[in-house]
């Protein structure tokens, strides 16, 4: 008896889940935003109400003036940068200015408690 098992593939350049597969994202001039996630890069051009409604998801915190990061991917916070994997010459990282860094810092904190709760409550 032969099965077929049907797989969803998804991929991931057209279809990604924002805040599951970016780290960060910046916003570009004339709609464009590029996309980071852990070993590529993506492009889109999208109009007004899509980057307001991205910016204004809780799971991304503002760094710069066009750079948002994805709170629950980051790994360390030091010397101005947001790093999301081990730190090393490959590594991802976006520059973070000194005054928000602080809060940032804050917000992790938040969540590793918040997880750490949600484990011990199991």
């Amino acid at each position: 008896m032969n099965v077929a098992l049907e797989i969803e593939t998804r991929n991931t350049y057209e279809d990604f889940a924002l805040e599951k597969d970016i780290m960060y994202f910046r916003v570009g001039e004339h709609g464009l935003v590029s996309f980071h996630g852990k070993n590529y890069h993506i492009k889109k051009r999208m109009n007004t109400e899509q980057i307001q409604e991205i910016t204004a998801n809780s799971s991304f915190f503002k760094v710069n003036t066009d750079c948002y990061v994805n709170t629950k991917k980051i790994l360390q916070i030091q010397d101005g940068k947001v790093f999301f994997e081990i730190k090393g010459a490959d590594s991802k990282f976006a520059s973070i200015t000194k005054l928000r860094q602080f809060r940032l810092k804050e917000i992790v904190q938040q969540h590793k408690a918040e997880a750490a709760a949600g484990e011990t409550a199991k």
